[in-house]
């Protein structure tokens, strides 16, 4: 048996950091931080629909109807309609654009603060390690899928 400490244990309260961050950057914009990801993979990709968005986010389908009517009814993103509902096109408006890039500012800010006591080399690995991580858990993810 080995001291290895458990991973989720080393790392729970920096994700809660994290996720405290981002949810108040957000909500300073007058979104959820589900919203802002709505928001975030619309604009990295014109035309997903919402079916697709939910996927990549690992979000229910039906609950992300409701983000995206009330993104819609803010003027932050609109949606062309398609036969299924699921599949409307979702198009980030200029005014969404704004608030996403000022909630990411605003984001980038708040973990530039939690990181301050790292060296721009830990920084980087640390960024390097989270980036293969998650490319890791798509690959794993989309594995498991088909």
């Amino acid at each position: 048996m080995t001291d290895r400490r458990d991973l989720l244990g080393q790392l729970l309260t920096f994700t809660k950091e994290l996720r405290r961050n981002e949810d108040q950057a957000a909500a300073a914009q007058g979104v959820s931080m589900w919203q802002y990801a709505v928001l975030s993979v619309a604009a990295a990709r014109p035309g997903l629909n919402q079916a697709e968005a939910a996927a990549m986010l690992g979000y229910s389908r039906n609950r992300i109807i409701a983000d995206i009517d009330t993104l819609q009814e803010k003027g932050l993103l609109t949606r062309e309609r398609a036969a299924d509902r699921r599949a409307n096109t979702l198009l980030i408006t200029p005014a969404g654009l704004s608030v996403m890039r000022t909630i990411r500012a605003d984001i980038h800010r708040g973990e530039d603060e939690i990181l301050a006591g790292l060296t721009q080399t830990e920084r980087d690995e640390l960024d390097r390690l989270a980036g293969r991580i998650s490319t890791l858990m798509t690959e794993r993810r989309q594995a498991s899928a088909s």
